[in-house]
């Protein structure tokens, strides 16, 4: 599957399974904080060749250059930054390997680290809560939430990131909006939702233009027949999980989080205008590193997808999985 179509089905996947909302007005204040549009002549780029050495599963790439990093690099990288959100198709083991050895990597007792999921809401945080102190094991708190219902993708893929993540003393939090606050928009509409509804609601930004675009084109590329009421609709729903992640992320820092990761969709980080812009409006300042794993990735396809990936500006740094472990390691 290739990374466009991938991601469509991903996006329709997870909003059909959580919200569907539907907004008639735009917003109509002034521009906040936005990322200015990538300008890159794609001729002048020219990206290296992915090399595997020894036994290594993943080649890093600059996202602005198309230069090869090492994971030392990539580790360099993540250590300047406050806010490190690293992407994943949901179902791919290669994806979630590589975010729990950054997590590994990063974990320390002595620096205060908190990782945030897209894949549990609020009010799983008691739970979370627990996991971390060590009062309940992975296993023991995915039964404790009924992870089946909570998220959906088997938890054998995510057992070891909470592992991980215990392991170093990290913090964990539900980053998510409840799917039932979500159906309550998409029921009601936003002009129509409760005082309570709307106070629980984080500052949305809809007017990103390009960001509409961008996702516009992810849902059509999915071949998935819609009116444009029906595009703006998961639109919407696809706005309230990027800012309730952000959100989630700027609140831990403001807690005293020294650095945040955040384990997310790659439709919540591409292009950078989902979850990392929408954390530097709410802190301005803060250091935002992203990281995305290519899928469909071959020793035919490489160097173009790569080159399409830089010009896009998909992501800080690029990931390309070891071609014969795309799905399984």
């Amino acid at each position: 599957m290739g990374s466009r179509s991938g991601l469509a089905a991903a996006v329709v996947l997870v909003l059909c399974s959580s919200a569907c909302v539907t907004v008639q007005e735009r917003d109509s204040r002034p521009a906040p904080h936005r990322r200015p549009q990538r300008q890159v002549d794609p001729a002048s780029v020219v990206v290296d060749t992915p090399r595997f050495e020894g036994e290594a599963a993943y080649a890093y790439f600059d996202g602005n250059t198309g230069r090869a990093l090492s994971f030392d690099d990539v580790l360099a990288r993540a250590h300047g930054a406050d806010v490190v959100v690293i992407g994943e198709q949901h179902d791919q083991a290669v994806h979630h390997e590589l975010q729990r050895r950054v997590v590994a990597a990063l974990a320390a007792p002595n620096v205060r680290l908190t990782v945030g999921f897209e894949m549990l809401s609020w009010g799983y945080q008691g739970a979370l809560d627990r996991l971390a102190s060590g009062q309940l094991d992975a296993d023991a708190f995915a039964a404790e939430i009924d992870w089946k219902k909570a998220w959906g993708f088997p938890f054998e893929l995510y057992r070891p990131i909470f592992q991980a993540a215990v392991a170093g003393q990290a913090g964990l939090v539900a980053l998510n909006a409840p799917r039932e606050l979500v159906r309550a928009v998409r029921q009601k509409g936003l002009a129509n939702i409760s005082a309570e509804e709307l106070r629980q609601l984080p500052d949305l930004d809809l007017g990103d233009a390009l960001h509409r675009e961008w996702f516009s084109g992810v849902f059509a590329s999915g071949g998935h027949p819609a009116t444009p009421s029906d595009v703006d609709a998961f639109y919407v729903a696809q706005v309230v999980w990027d800012e309730s992640m952000a959100d989630g992320a700027a609140r831990a820092l403001e807690r005293g989080a020294e650095q945040v990761i955040v384990i997310a969709g790659a439709g919540h980080v591409a292009r950078g205008r989902g979850v990392p812009q929408r954390v530097e409006r709410r802190r301005p300042g803060v250091r935002v590193l992203s990281l995305v794993p290519l899928t469909g990735v071959d020793g035919d396809n490489a160097i173009d997808r790569l080159r399409q990936a830089v010009v896009n500006g998909e992501a800080d740094i690029l990931v390309v999985p070891r071609f014969e472990r795309e799905i399984d390691l």
